[in-house]
């Protein structure tokens, strides 16, 4: 079992969470929500892979441990939009993907239209199973995702690319 540690508002996680389930043929992933109210009993779980979607307020203490959290996870992805101090992507143990509408993040769209967008991966990274991604760009329909939000579609978007078999 994959455990995937996503650290959103509820909206966004229950959107990733139709989506993967429902696109993906893959059954053994597991999502996990994580925001403010229920960090501190996270603490001792190792999740595979760490999904920063949006920056909720949290004290000291939760920072503290979504930091540890991140920084025990194998693959680190982050809305680069929202979290401005990415240093936990600087790790090197850490796969770290950034996602997001400005031009560094390793996940944005190139063009986008009314039912379809283009999707640009800007640098080479590997998968789960350690298959190399290439740069380059993929058009997906935007009507797959039934989702308004581009940011929750490339979060939807990174998470699959990461664990497509």
């Amino acid at each position: 079992m994959h455990l995937i540690g996503i650290f959103s508002n509820h909206l966004e996680y229950e959107m990733i969470k139709q989506n993967i389930t429902k696109n993906m043929k893959r059954k053994d992933l597991a999502l996990i929500h994580i925001n403010s109210k229920n960090i501190e009993n996270m603490k001792n779980i190792v999740f595979e892979t760490m999904v920063l979607c949006n920056q909720e307020k949290i004290n000291d203490m939760q920072k503290n441990i979504l930091n540890k959290l991140c920084s025990h996870s194998m693959f680190l992805i982050i809305n680069a939009d929202v979290f401005c101090n990415t240093k936990m992507i600087s790790n090197t143990e850490i796969n770290g993907i950034s996602y997001g509408l400005n031009q560094k993040s390793t996940i944005t769209i190139s063009s986008m239209q009314e039912d379809k967008a283009i999707i640009s991966i800007q640098r080479n990274m590997n998968n789960l199973q350690q298959k190399k991604i290439e740069m380059g760009e993929i058009a997906i329909d935007l009507k797959k995702y039934r989702q308004k939000n581009i940011e929750t579609v490339l979060a939807i978007f990174t998470i699959a690319l990461i664990y497509s078999e």
